[in-house]
């Protein structure tokens, strides 16, 4: 009997609610993670890294902006401050407004990546994929909440992934679809110096892929490779930024647990890496040799037409976590550059990953027990069921861990405790000073000294130099903190007695290890300055004042 009219449109009417209602899971994803930032952003103070973004997007003026860019403060391409910048200027430049940049700027990551993969695996899979990554990843989870550039990072990736799914299913992609690909690199390339590794990556895919399926697409990759020439006006400042690096810098020599954490998105236990390892075996196998076993536990059916191959997904995915493995052997080989953050973009690859497993292997394993005696409707019933709450659970997780984080006090607050409150305070730590001296009452009381010799001698670790330039950049191009970063005769000529804020060890040499490091911080930051000018200089008497839970305070005395 055929349906009637009437019949047909509610059949339909019903089918477009139910696409709709699937939006709701990257919605509330969106929402979890800005609710997630908006409370750590009340609990936490800027730090280091995000005071250094915060005097450049908070510049009154972008021509002024762009001088000290150009200078040792950051390394990295501009696109992040441009658009910062106009954030700020819109939305201010306060603790939760530059950290929901970051926010927006990945819940827009997590939309591009959930409607890809829903594209390819389906609803269920989609969203458990990259939920997973985007509501439980340390990582994403810590840079969704920070004031740097790696949302806006992960965001210009996510776009790339997205067109590069559109591109695999196009035989010969549309203009219009070349000119956004072209856009997208440009954007990443220009969002950090790992941009164009990634680029590169997705170069690389469209190759292997189009090699794959016999075809040839020199326009497309062309595209990619136009698109790394906009760098080429960032390539002067790169080369002064590059300059705070010498003669060392952070971060240290990676080793292999290093990698192994990173790349198995942080297992805490052997039995979560085995599960990594077999789930990517298993998707090798399906990959090279399009194991009939898996085939028939799709569970959304055979992919029978090129276009709709999973492969160049999995091409990209593999390709996505082999980096970290170069970016290592780089780190051991020539210099260490091993960061996870700058690896950021390699979330999209375990999206791929745990949506692919759904699709492919939890079928076959739900075939294989007893509870599929159960009828057919029931044992989908109760699957679907479990699938929902799992991803409820993961909706949550991002504000539950946010109500969790410890609430941070007031930096400075109780170094008035030591007394002489007329007294300045010099600060041994870069973190310590630009924090005290952003937010403390008592701002003017802190100083930074310069002293080269301190910084490049080898008890002070590979972060001294680095350290120097980029507190020297930022004194250099705003004046009120030019007036607290002080050379060291000028400080001590001009002051007879000061106070120290120094770490607990003060009067314990740090290990001379600039090669072959170890993860301890004292090989990567241990000051001299304290130990070099005054601790053996006779014309210094240094008393212990007292002690917090991270610093030592000291009286510095001229004889």
């Amino acid at each position: 009997m055929i349906d009637s009219p009437s019949s047909n449109a509610t059949a339909f009417e019903a089918w477009r609610r139910s696409r709709i209602i699937e939006y709701l899971v990257p919605l509330l994803g969106s929402l979890s993670l800005l609710i997630s930032c908006r409370l750590i952003s009340g609990k936490k103070y800027f730090w280091n890294d995000e005071l250094f973004s915060y005097y450049l997007v908070a510049d009154k003026s972008m021509s002024h902006m762009l001088v000290a860019f150009h200078d040792k403060i950051n390394n990295s391409p501009p696109l992040y401050f441009i658009l910062g910048w106009f954030w700020a200027h819109v939305f201010g430049a306060s603790e939760v407004s530059l950290r929901l940049f970051s926010s927006v700027s990945m819940c827009i990551a997590l939309w591009l990546l959930w409607l890809t993969l829903r594209r390819r695996y389906g609803f269920y899979a989609g969203s458990i994929g990259v939920l997973v990554v985007f509501c439980a990843s340390t990582v994403v989870l810590w840079q969704n909440a920070e004031a740097r550039m790696y949302g806006l990072f992960m965001a210009t990736a996510a776009l790339c992934f997205f067109l590069y799914d559109a591109a695999c299913r196009n035989e010969q992609p549309s203009g219009r679809l070349l000119a956004g690909t072209m856009l997208a690199h440009i954007a990443l390339v220009n969002s950090h110096l790992f941009g164009l590794l990634y680029s590169g990556v997705f170069l690389l895919a469209f190759i292997l892929t189009d090699w794959r399926f016999k075809r040839l697409r020199i326009r497309l990759y062309l595209t990619i490779v136009l698109s790394w020439l906009s760098l080429l006006p960032y390539l002067p400042s790169f080369v002064n930024q590059a300059d705070a690096g010498k003669p060392r810098s952070y971060p240290p020599i990676p080793n292999l647990s290093d990698l192994i954490i990173f790349t198995g998105m942080s297992p805490s236990s052997m039995v979560s890496l085995l599960v990594i390892v077999a789930l990517l075996l298993v998707g090798l196998a399906w990959l090279v040799y399009d194991v009939k076993l898996l085939r028939g536990c799709d569970a959304t059916g055979h992919f029978s037409r090129k276009a709709d191959s999973e492969v160049p997904l999995l091409v990209a995915a593999y390709l996505l976590l082999a980096l970290p493995s170069f970016v290592w052997i780089i780190s051991r080989l020539i210099k260490p550059i091993f960061v996870d953050r700058y690896m950021i973009p390699n979330a999209i690859a375990w999206t791929v990953f745990l949506a692919f497993a759904v699709v492919r292997l939890i079928p076959c394993i739900w075939r294989g027990q007893q509870i599929t005696r159960l009828s057919s409707e029931l044992s989908t019933l109760i699957a679907r069921t479990l699938v929902l709450i799992f991803i409820a659970v993961l909706l949550a997780y991002p504000i539950v861990s946010a109500k969790r984080y410890w609430r941070e006090s007031l930096p400075g607050l109780d170094d008035a405790r030591f007394g002489y409150p007329d007294l300045p305070i010099v600060v041994q730590e870069s973190h310590d000073f630009i924090m005290r001296a952003h937010y403390s009452p008592q701002s003017s009381r802190y100083f930074f000294i310069l002293d080269w010799p301190s910084a490049v001698a080898p008890a002070s670790g590979i972060f001294g130099p680095e350290e120097y330039k980029q507190i020297e950049a930022l004194g250099r191009n705003y004046p009120k903190m030019q007036r607290q970063i002080m050379q060291s005769d000028a400080f001590l000529a001009k002051y007879d007695r000061f106070l120290v804020l120094d770490y607990l060890d003060f009067d314990k040499r740090c290990p001379p290890k600039l090669k072959g490091l170890s993860s301890f911080f004292t090989d990567i930051h241990c000051p001299q300055w304290v130990e070099a000018k005054l601790l053996h200089n006779p014309q210094y008497k240094v008393e212990v004042l007292g002690q917090n839970r991270r610093h030592t305070m000291l009286l510095a005395q001229r004889q």
